[in-house]
């Protein structure tokens, strides 16, 4: 549905806040982090004006800046929230075969802990990121599969989403070759250690495994999977 916040009713407004607030929790922001964000603001506002936002009292024209900062950033978020508010556009079909199609739990992260691997366990809550790291933290993936299976990585971040290339000297592609399946994996078998230094919030990371090369995409295109093909994600949120 497409709101125009700048003639949006009170009872909009309410709703509004009440999608910043629940969305604000996930990504570990308050309500007045995400104004400040979406109002481009470096001094804090008042509780005043966040009352005024509970109550629908908010001014129109911020309600629209942060409607658009919630659908750039985070409408994966927001539509769990308010469907109708954030529909998926044609360039989306990806994040809902993700969602629809792709295996949560089995995809873990592990942490190096004193040159120790320590998996981070993945939290009840649905709505909640699997697992929390901080920035610079050094981490691999972990995912317990068939050995020998072909695999891609793509990660999502803010609305976008990149291919990882995590394979031996940078190809895109790479196999899990052992039983206990860290990677990536250098050319001397050895775990890479991998880092998010400078990029805050909420990433979702997915792998697309299969028996065959040629059942992985190259790019984030539901057309290019193969009918054989298992897609497994997780969602980390990095924190300062």
């Amino acid at each position: 549905m497409d709101i125009d916040w700048l003639t949006a009713s009170e009872e909009e407004r309410k709703r509004l806040y009440t999608v910043t607030r629940d969305v604000g929790k996930v990504v570990n922001m308050s309500v007045e982090q995400v104004m400040d964000a979406a109002l481009g603001r470096t001094a804090p506002i008042g509780t005043d004006y966040v009352a005024n936002f509970r109550k629908g009292k908010i001014r129109r024209s911020f309600a629209k800046l942060i409607y658009e900062w919630i659908a750039e950033q985070h409408a994966d978020l927001g539509r769990k929230h308010e469907e109708r508010w954030f529909l998926q556009s044609n360039t989306d079909a990806w994040d809902h075969y993700v969602e629809e199609h792709g295996i949560r739990g089995q995809l873990q992260i592990k942490r190096f802990t004193k040159d120790e691997l320590n998996l981070i366990k993945k939290v009840k809550d649905r709505a909640a990121p699997d697992a929390t790291l901080k920035l610079g933290e050094e981490f691999c993936f972990f995912l317990r599969a068939d050995a020998n299976v072909h695999a891609i990585g793509f990660e999502r971040y803010k609305a976008k989403w990149h291919v990882m290339p995590l394979g031996v000297n940078g190809s895109l592609t790479f196999q899990l070759q052992s039983d206990e399946l860290h990677f990536p994996i250098d050319a001397s078998g050895v775990i890479e250690r991998l880092t998010e230094e400078s990029d805050l919030d909420l990433h979702r990371f997915a792998f697309v495994i299969a028996q065959s090369a040629n059942d992985l995409p190259r790019k984030s295109d539901i057309k290019d999977i193969g009918q054989d093909a298992e897609l497994h994600y997780i969602d980390v949120l990095f924190s300062a």
